[in-house]
């Protein structure tokens, strides 16, 4: 695949990162730090030059014979006109507009924007993990495909829980869903079926929606999240604030913010929601507004060490459950030294929305927040080794699973006696596993290597 992308900012150099290993990648960047800096660390062409003059798009599209255009310049409405531009010039170009206000993603559902063909919100895709994260107590980890209608969910299980002591393959699973992994002792155990459940595993599912929410009340949910406190008025805080408030469950919502003209803007807004001005990195204020005993805790701030600061004051306090995100991916390590398995990183959200919009069928469809673990599709046809073979007749390596099947436009959970048959689109779960590998498995077609 060929592929443009229109800025080299934060979302446009993770996005070049993410597709650039397998795809021939042309990135359109006017600033010269910035496009030596890409030169130096990414496999890909530069072309020094503005991206929203249509003169240049026609020669970059002409030239490169581009298959898919991604815009990720700092302005939402520059990226909208320039995939409108690039439909111009070439109507079969497939073209994705990275916006910071969600706003625009609800106008062009609904009226079908002409020229672009996706439109990705990081913050909205955070507001919508965090709003998971919260509504299901058990859960430290989440990732929505909605383009397939599942999910995907990590959940902690501690003592307290009532599947402790149980045999995976002995749960009353719900229909939808499958356990295909399990986190013990840092190592992750791709065939978990005849697993004892212990405290302190992350159990790994893949489901929809629905029985991704049943499995929650099957772990047990002793305290249901009711109460929770949102910390910044950011675009994130806001729309997962109205994802609370419209939940059909009633919830008690409360967002902190410094700024006042903020506070006044969101108290006109958001509806049943307590709007509190003042500072929530002020010990004071953690302790007068009772931050820590929410249900969750939520910090939502552009700042990497506000948020890490308030994940190490959580821990401090023994709050139930803190979400927080970070941007710098140098921060990781640090937010992961505070014992959290909430936190959120600006750039894995990024690329798992671009790895689920740009990429071709059969490959990467998502990758999981907390390893190296990658789903992906295998499409089977005469030349796969799959064909024809029952699922509990295949040896698969550690490391990697089956879980599901896409069989004539649905999702299917197979059995040890369900037969692949041609045209399945078998999805599969890989840790560590290079191209080279899986094809000995699957045959003709594997994953890139990424």
């Amino acid at each position: 695949m060929k592929a443009i992308i229109v800025g080299a900012g934060d979302v446009g150099f993770v996005s070049a990162e993410t597709i650039s290993d397998v795809n021939d990648v042309l990135v359109i960047e006017k600033d010269e730090d910035i496009a030596d800096t890409l030169k130096g660390r990414l496999n890909v062409s530069v072309l020094r030059e503005d991206g929203t003059n249509p003169r240049i798009l026609r020669y970059a599209i002409e030239n490169q014979n581009a298959d898919v255009l991604i815009s990720a310049l700092h302005s939402d409405s520059e990226n909208l006109f320039v995939c409108m531009m690039a439909k111009r010039i070439k109507p079969t170009l497939r073209t994705v507009a990275t916006v910071d206000n969600p706003d625009f993603v609800v106008e062009a559902s609904r009226t079908k924007l002409e020229g672009v063909d996706e439109i990705i919100s990081p913050d909205l895709v955070t507001a919508e993990k965090m709003y998971k994260l919260c509504v299901l107590e058990n859960v430290v980890e989440y990732e929505a495909i909605k383009g397939m209608g599942v999910s995907i969910a990590v959940f902690r299980i501690d003592s307290r829980h009532q599947i402790v002591g149980r045999v995976v393959m002995h749960l009353p699973l719900p229909k939808d869903c499958t356990v295909f992994a399990i986190f013990r002792d840092g190592t992750m155990n791709t065939a978990p079926e005849t697993m004892e459940i212990h405290s302190g595993d992350r159990i790994c599912v893949f489901g929809s929606d629905q029985a991704i929410e049943q499995f929650n009340e099957l772990v047990g949910v002793e305290d249901v999240g009711r109460e929770f406190c949102i910390l910044g008025g950011s675009i994130i805080g806001r729309n997962l604030a109205k994802m609370l408030v419209e939940d059909p469950k009633k919830r008690y919502v409360k967002i902190i913010e410094k700024d006042a003209d903020t506070c006044r803007s969101l108290s006109k807004e958001l509806s049943g929601v307590v709007v509190i001005n003042a500072d929530f990195t002020d010990p004071d204020i953690q302790f007068d507004e009772n931050i820590f005993k929410s249900d969750a805790t939520v910090s939502t701030s552009r700042k990497d060490d506000t948020n890490l600061l308030i994940c190490m004051s959580a821990k401090r306090h023994s709050a139930r459950k803190v979400i927080a995100r970070f941007f710098m991916r140098e921060y990781e390590d640090i937010f992961r030294y505070t014992d959290l398995q909430t936190i959120i990183g600006y750039d894995r959200v990024i690329s798992n929305e671009i790895t689920k919009y740009v990429l071709s069928d059969e490959t990467a469809i998502t990758r999981m927040q907390s390893s190296e673990g990658i789903f992906f599709t295998h499409n089977v046809d005469g030349l796969s080794k799959l064909l024809d073979r029952y699922v509990g007749d295949l040896n698969m390596p550690d490391g990697l699973r089956i879980v599901a099947i896409i069989r004539d436009g649905e999702i299917t959970y197979p059995l040890l006696d369900t037969r692949i048959r041609n045209d399945d689109s078998v999805i599969l779960f890989s840790v560590n596993k290079r191209g080279s590998e899986l094809a000995k498995v699957l045959g003709k077609n594997s994953i890139p290597e990424m």
